[in-house]
């Protein structure tokens, strides 16, 4: 019998800190920036989403938080002609440009952000 509430008291432990865990990782605080350190967005200079011309819809794997998703955003969006919005949930990003982007571009500075790249799908706009 005693072995049994013990058992149930681990349990109870145990599922407490998953939860404590998963709440930590969606929130972003356990990862990428140690503490509470705060992400400073680099802003766009031009959000007029009709000036981009090309649109590429990528798969981003690696991410353990919405800080390291703004992580990779900021290193797209500082560089000129791009507009990049990460999505940590769906392991994704869109990134809207000018000009036509090489892969080989993408694929660098998201590995240089320490994540991992996979192209899903290229749209071209007019």
């Amino acid at each position: 019998m005693e072995s049994i509430i013990i058992l149930s008291v681990i349990a109870v432990i145990s599922v407490i800190a998953i939860i404590d865990y998963i709440k930590k990782i969606k929130s972003g605080s356990s990862c990428c920036s140690e503490g509470s350190e705060i992400i400073k967005k680099v802003k766009i200079k031009d959000k007029n989403k009709k000036n981009y011309s090309y649109k590429k819809v990528i798969k981003i794997g690696g991410m353990t938080c919405t800080k390291c998703a703004q992580i990779i955003e900021n290193n797209f969006n500082k560089l000129g002609g791009i507009y990049a919005k990460i999505d940590f949930d769906n392991e994704e990003g869109v990134i809207l440009s000018k000009k036509e982007l090489d892969d080989k571009v993408l694929e660098d500075i998201i590995k240089e952000s320490g994540y991992r790249y996979y192209i899903k799908q290229t749209y071209f706009q007019n």
